[in-house]
């Protein structure tokens, strides 16, 4: 079943409860990319989860959300981020550019074919393209088979195909002249309350596709948080959010 959903339906529950992104991930981008650092594109960016650790790097700093609803979030957020509502497929930037372009758990929603050929066009010489993705955080103990239990009966019904082929490897390693120079997990590890655990679960894809099936999704939710809290009656879920991040350099 493919399931075309718009986060903009979520876009606060996204915001509020979508965590931000390591400094070691910046870390990385920045290590891979001296100086000068003029311009930088996020890719889908959302409310600006990803590019609000870029604004203190660059002179400007460019988000690409075809979202209506969740890129007005990121203005409300955000109102340094130069926002174009549309889409990768059809943005257009002059050749060689761009710095950096950035696109995080969004690539598998775009063409990556498309893209990666038109990133490539856009990136200056030894510009860098990053790459980040991740599935769904790893928990522990009984609050792991509830999660589980909610994949077999519920959400698996609602999960996008792209959502599980988040990372093209092939294709991204398919453009002569981008040569991958990193390929990386990163462990991140957060506490997090039994309320916003369920926020989380309400602002996935197809969290999101599911409550949109129901006649009264609040209550669906206020249930799950339930069966969540007896599980976890301490309030505290860890939550592993591993990230994988690629960076891929313009070498031609």
């Amino acid at each position: 079943m493919s399931i075309r959903t718009q986060f903009g339906h979520a876009a606060k529950t996204y915001d509020i409860y979508r965590p931000g992104y390591p400094p070691v991930i910046y870390e990385k981008i920045f290590s891979a990319l001296p100086p000068p650092r003029r311009i930088a594109l996020d890719l889908g960016c959302g409310t600006g989860k990803l590019a609000h650790g870029l604004l203190n790097d660059f002179d400007q700093v460019i988000g690409l959300e075809p979202d209506a609803q969740m890129a007005a979030r990121l203005r409300e957020n955000e109102p340094r981020v130069v926002v174009r509502t549309e889409t990768a497929e059809t943005a257009h930037f002059d050749a060689a550019s761009i710095d950096l372009v950035t696109t995080a758990h969004a690539l598998h929603w775009m063409e990556p074919a498309i893209v990666l050929a038109r990133v490539t066009e856009w990136l200056r010489p030894a510009g860098i393209f990053a790459v980040c993705g991740g599935d769904f955080p790893k928990t522990v103990g009984p609050i792991y088979d509830v999660i589980r239990g909610e994949f077999t009966a519920r959400w698996n019904d609602f999960r996008d195909e792209r959502v599980l082929k988040q990372f093209p490897e092939d294709i991204l390693r398919s453009e002569p002249r981008m040569t991958v120079i990193e390929l990386t997990d990163m462990p991140n590890i957060q506490f997090l309350s039994v309320a916003d655990f369920t926020g989380y679960c309400r602002s996935t894809s197809y969290g999101i596709a599911y409550a949109r099936s129901l006649q009264d999704p609040d209550a669906y939710f206020r249930d799950l948080e339930s069966r969540f809290r007896a599980a976890q009656p301490d309030d505290k879920v860890q939550v592993d959010f591993t990230r994988w991040l690629t960076l891929l350099k313009k070498t031609g």
